[in-house]
């Protein structure tokens, strides 16, 4: 559903946009026995022979929701630009290769999706400057003059987003014996643990060493899967700003060089990777040991440089 309207050169638009996937397709295993303090071995369960068999069935679901508003200024004057905004979230429980944990239970793993930040901020513009000729200034100027003044653009792209939900994750012997094991040892599993509040420091407490309150999560009870759900820890955003700077030399009127510097990430703004989410990991949970960020269609590594230079006919 959308709304346009344009003025002063420059489109506006405000738009709802919703989606809707019902029946998806998920698997569980066929032989999970019930949750609960026994163990696996003395538990019934269909097929004893295979460790596993996993079912595929429907039912499974997202529902996602944004408000999106954006304006464009297609070029005109020397200046085009694009800006938008999004606040989304897509819910969702299960996609087709994934399993829920208690193979009785797919409701519970209804959850905010990982990868669908709730802020999304981007934008981009291109600028020729106003000097050389057919420009606004120095268009009367001596021709060394124009030739040094003019043809020169500037350019920008910057994208904002929040951070991915994260889910923590514990590991240990398997308190409800429901993984395939063959003596009374229980197997090793990592599955959610119990959630005991919320994880989630203020952005003034947050660093690279303590992102959130690892205290908040605590292990699984035994005979009963862990309290939390998934999507529960908001990692670390991202924040990138790119620029170009170009320069056209006229040689004649069907001929012309352009010399371009452009940064990717020109502020250097740190963007971290996520947080060790395991928290049996008691040295690393909750610690950030990488950057590079999380948005895979960004550059969003450290300041780079790149200089070229192209001739165009």
């Amino acid at each position: 559903l959308t709304i346009e309207h344009q003025r002063w050169s420059t489109g506006f638009r405000l738009s709802y946009i919703g989606t809707n996937t019902r029946q998806g397709e998920w698997g569980y295993n066929l032989k999970q026995p019930l949750p609960d303090t026994r163990a696996y071995i003395d538990k019934p369960r269909r097929f004893p022979n295979y460790p596993a068999i996993t079912y595929l069935s429907n039912g499974a679901g997202h529902q996602y929701h944004s408000l999106t508003a954006e304006v464009e200024r297609r070029f005109a004057r020397g200046l085009s630009y694009q800006f938008s905004y999004v606040l989304a979230r897509d819910i969702g429980d299960l996609e087709r290769g994934e399993s829920p944990e208690n193979a009785y239970d797919r409701k519970r793993e209804r959850a905010v999706w990982l990868d669908i930040p709730t802020h999304r901020v981007t934008g981009n513009f291109i600028y020729e400057l106003p000097f050389g000729r057919g420009k606004r200034y120095l268009s009367q100027s001596g021709r060394l003059a124009r030739a040094l003044a003019g043809g020169w653009e500037l350019s920008g792209i910057y994208s904002l987003y929040s951070g991915q939900f994260l889910t923590p994750l514990w590991t240990g012997a398997d308190p409800v014996g429901a993984a395939f094991t063959t003596s009374r040892t229980p197997a090793q599993i990592t599955i959610r643990p119990n959630h005991l509040r919320d994880a989630n420091l203020p952005d003034g407490q947050r660093t690279v060493n303590r992102w959130f309150d690892a205290a908040a999560f605590g292990a699984p009870t035994p005979g009963f899967f862990g309290t939390s759900a998934k999507g529960v820890i908001k990692g670390p955003g991202s924040n990138i700003f790119n620029a170009g700077l170009a320069k056209y030399f006229h040689l004649t009127e069907q001929l012309r060089v352009r010399g371009e510097l452009t940064a990717t990430n020109l502020f250097n703004h740190p963007n971290w990777a996520n947080p060790n989410v395991n928290i049996t990991s008691l040295a690393q949970v909750g610690v950030i040991s990488g950057v590079g960020g999380v948005a895979s269609l960004d550059q969003s590594g450290p300041r780079n440089l790149r200089m070229s230079l192209r001739l165009e006919w």
